[in-house]
């Protein structure tokens, strides 16, 4: 699973760029700046494109993202000259050799579901030692499944089993993405991510977690 090769053009393709993305991410970027405000200290793992992590740098968070694939780190580079709040290094999520409590808030977006079940708790656990708040967004298979990789098909009941198996509380749960609907009908897209129907039945779960 997880295949590091290819993720750089993948990331390459019109869909990711930070108006389409500001406009996805909405409901993971108002949950983070409802739990921490500027400049709070964040962590994203694996980073991937890095349009999240710049969304929350121009917010004025301080910002560090890691990854571990070297050619997406580098191209990320360019952006650490326009935001000095925001550094990304080449990282493994399972050890980040950061101190306890570096950071205020980590945060994953489209990552987990790539690893099987224990890899995904050995991140968990490494980045509740890290940071005070643990913040997820994954597919919860109500959307289509295969469209970036490998991820798998993880129901939200799922995820929330593997989350308490690391002796995490999901203090609050949310959902985002309608793809299924906006990807036809593209104009609609803001409207639709902002819906109640959205929030409710979404293809993506938002867990907001901290040590139990």
């Amino acid at each position: 699973m997880h295949q590091i090769s290819g993720w750089s053009q993948f990331f390459d393709r019109k869909f990711f760029n930070l108006f389409d993305r500001s406009l996805i991410l909405k409901e993971l970027i108002m949950q983070i700046r409802y739990l921490v405000e500027p400049p709070a200290n964040i962590l994203e793992i694996g980073c991937g494109s890095g349009l999240t992590s710049i969304l929350l740098a121009s917010i004025g968070y301080k910002i560090t993202a890691i990854d571990i694939n070297s050619e997406l780190v580098q191209k990320l580079q360019q952006f650490t000259t326009v935001f000095s709040n925001l550094n990304i290094h080449q990282i493994d999520m399972f050890k980040t050799g950061f101190v306890n409590n570096t950071f205020d808030l980590v945060f994953s977006q489209g990552v987990l579901e790539h690893y099987s079940d224990k890899e995904i708790a050995i991140s968990l656990v490494e980045q509740k030692r890290v940071a005070n708040i643990v913040v997820i967004d994954v597919p919860n298979a109500r959307g289509k499944i295969g469209d970036y990789g490998d991820e798998r098909v993880i129901t939200a009941k799922h995820w929330r089993q593997i989350i308490r198996s690391v002796e995490l509380e999901i203090v609050f749960e949310s959902s985002r993405g309608m793809s299924r609907w906006s990807q036809d009908h593209p104009r609609l897209l803001g409207w639709i991510e902002e819906s109640w129907i959205s929030h409710r039945f979404g293809e993506n779960s938002i867990f907001v977690c901290k040590e139990a």
